[in-house]
């Protein structure tokens, strides 16, 4: 096979994960997101914890990136229109909130295994070292750094065509690509590992024990995703550090569409953390099952049932 056959093949497969199996997971995605931010808000206990914050926070970044970012790419690979054209204010929501939305819950995430590492700690003291106030409070600090770090891309990307100039946005386009690598991945994995693993030593080893059902089944739901969300990351992660490290060396047009193919899938497989929190929290948790369906019926019975009734029958766990 000559190499340009071999480069239409890999570009076509790198069009088909971008655009139809990416539009797949917008779609599963947004019904679980909004599936997951219902629950959390609607379950008064839920709503008393700290971590359904991080988590609420995480679900509403994986929908602003699906809609920002993700819909218009897919579109564009499918159908050859590309929608922030024509649009100067979808094309600063693309690049200002498709900047944060990447960022804000992954870094949710790790705020929220920082959560339980404290939570399952053997010292009381530290079980309420995050309040829901302080929750709220580091939700909307990040959520402005993040914001004021990415405000430059919304002012270079201006016009009907949503373009930017190269040269004026080349050191900041070395910025990004760092801050991408170093605060995005390398910290972030880190931070994610440590504190996953010293909240599995808790519960394994510890004495924390004297918590809650409730408590335990948090545990137990964030566990999993801790583990989920490392092992979606990671093949994105490598690339990053592959591609820094490889970015002065001359590469030929077969070698870019391998690593174009690699970038591709390996964002694909990033991006189901961002689509698949919902139905993993479902299948490892038969309490959230049961959690999810009182929630659908106290909103159908809102106005048949008396409140007192409802607190009686609502058992959690």
């Amino acid at each position: 096979m000559s190499d340009g056959a071999e480069i239409l093949r890999l570009q076509t497969i790198s069009k088909i994960f971008d655009g139809y199996v990416m539009l797949i997971l917008v779609g599963i995605g947004t019904v679980g997101n909004l599936l997951n931010i219902f629950v959390f808000i609607r379950l008064k206990m839920l709503r008393q914890m700290p971590t359904p914050v991080f988590m609420i926070t995480s679900n509403i970044g994986s929908l602003i990136l699906f809609w920002s970012s993700r819909f218009p790419r897919c579109i564009l690979n499918i159908t050859g229109i590309d929608l922030l054209v024509g649009s100067i204010f979808y094309c600063k929501v693309r690049w200002l909130l498709g900047r944060w939305s990447l960022n804000m819950p992954f870094t949710c995430i790790c705020l929220a295994s920082i959560d339980r590492f404290f939570n399952t700690s053997r010292n009381v003291r530290y079980h309420h070292f995050f309040t829901l106030k302080r929750a709220y409070s580091i939700v909307i600090i990040f959520s402005l750094v993040y914001l004021i770090i990415f405000i430059p891309d919304a002012i270079y990307y201006s016009g009907y065509s949503c373009t930017a100039s190269a040269k004026d946005r080349a050191t900041y386009k070395d910025f990004v690509a760092y801050f991408n690598l170093i605060a995005t991945n390398i910290l972030s994995m880190i931070i994610l590992g440590i504190f996953s693993l010293l909240t599995w030593y808790n519960l394994c080893y510890g004495t924390s024990v004297g918590r809650n059902r409730l408590q335990q089944q948090v545990n137990r739901m964030m566990m999993v995703e801790f583990a989920m969300a490392f092992v979606t990351t990671l093949p994105n992660f490598i690339y990053n550090i592959y591609a820094q490290a490889t970015q002065s060396t001359v590469k030929s047009q077969l070698r870019l569409t391998q690593e174009s193919l690699w970038s591709t899938v390996s964002a694909t497989i990033n991006f189901t953390i961002h689509a698949g929190t919902f139905y993993m929290y479902m299948v490892v948790s038969p309490a959230y099952r049961r959690n999810v369906r009182r929630a659908m019926w106290v909103q159908k019975q809102n106005h048949v049932i008396p409140q007192k009734v409802q607190l009686q029958n609502l058992r959690f766990f």
